[in-house]
């Protein structure tokens, strides 16, 4: 049951009446297409610059969900003063949540309730959809068919190959190779910027949060990990590492976007630091298969010298407080990994 009082603003195309609509029932069938879910908090702009992508995109979503989580209204106006809502889905719905239902993963998890199609994809609000984004992450799926359960787009102009620093981890055993997309035993994950710009399928052991497609009767048994809630490191890690079990997961390469970093609502580097280690920790923990005492020793190994690597920051006197920070939050989460506490 969702608290009426943690739903501040609801709002259906096509209708003069705000109240809340009714989510489809959990038998009820899904039909043949893709919906479309934004959570968003206090970027009414980014939102926009999203938005207008999604009006140009090939294929139309079925259903575009907003979920917003901003204390202020700037994002609600918006949506209720968009005059092209029939460009932008067939139907749009809005909320505006606060209370249980604010935080990235409940947002999303609240989303996935009013999705009528067999597939959801979700981008975050900082990003822009070149038009056949979406179009070409639905082709992989249904030319796949079963086997897969979740894709992935590519980031245009993110490619960067392997730096001084991860080939030093490579060599120190941190990873045992530099894979695009992979999850290392020690609990560390390869980014996909590794791999250079490319229109093939490409699997992968996880997806990037900003831009992915699920298999709604998957995602629905799943679900997002809400104790990471809020700006949570590692939250998109987390489920696809457990939603794997249920098919490949890959990246379209034919399937492109932009993502404009928006540093509002971002954690400060205590907080990053924490969560470096402690929700890798239990990304690591929930996540990987036949996990063994060997795997938590390269755990501690494999964050212990990254730590230690982070001294390289102080040859930048600006760099110095940013990384003392960081370092006494992953202290801080250390200790209370030892001690079973969190406070953060």
């Amino acid at each position: 049951m969702i608290p009426d009082s943690d739903i501040l603003a609801s709002y259906q195309s096509g209708t003069d009446d705000s109240s809340l609509p009714e989510p489809p029932g959990v038998s009820d069938p899904l039909v043949a297409g893709v919906s479309v879910v934004v959570c968003t908090y206090k970027r009414a702009g980014s939102t926009r610059r999203l938005l207008n992508s999604v009006e140009i995109q090939s294929l139309r979503p079925r259903r575009l969900i907003v979920v917003d989580a901003s204390p202020d209204q700037d994002t609600e106006l918006l949506m209720r003063n968009w005059d092209r809502k029939r460009e932008l889905a067939h139907l749009v719905l809005y909320f505006r949540v606060t209370g249980s239902l604010k935080g990235l993963t409940r947002q999303r998890n609240f989303g996935i309730r009013w999705v009528d199609t067999d597939l959801v994809a979700f981008f975050d609000d900082d990003c822009v959809l070149a038009p056949e984004c979406l179009a070409e992450m639905e082709k992989v799926y249904r030319r796949t068919k079963d086997y897969v359960v979740g894709v992935g787009a590519y980031i245009e102009g993110s490619y960067q190959p392997p730096d001084r620093l991860w080939r030093t981890r490579q060599f120190l055993r941190i990873v045992a190779d530099l894979r695009p997309g992979s999850y290392q035993r020690s609990g560390m994950s390869l980014p996909w910027t590794f791999m250079p710009p490319t229109t093939e399928v490409v699997e992968g052991d996880w997806l990037v949060g900003s831009a992915m497609m699920w298999k709604t009767s998957a995602l629905r048994e799943i679900g997002f990990y809400e104790e990471f809630a809020g700006y949570a490191q590692g939250e998109d890690l987390d489920f696809c590492l457990r939603i794997r079990r249920k098919g490949k997961l890959v990246l379209a390469g034919g399937a492109r976007y932009q993502h404009l970093f928006d540093e509002s609502g971002r954690p400060d580097n205590f907080q990053l630091g924490y969560m470096a280690i402690y929700n890798r920790f239990q990304i690591q923990r929930r996540g990987l298969e036949n996990r063994t005492w060997r795997d938590v020793a390269l755990f501690a190994y494999a964050w212990s010298v990254d730590t230690l690597m982070l001294a390289r920051n102080f040859l930048f006197p600006r760099r110095i407080i940013p990384t003392l920070l960081q370092v006494g939050g992953r202290l801080k989460a250390t200790a209370d990994l030892l001690t079973g506490h969190r406070v953060l």
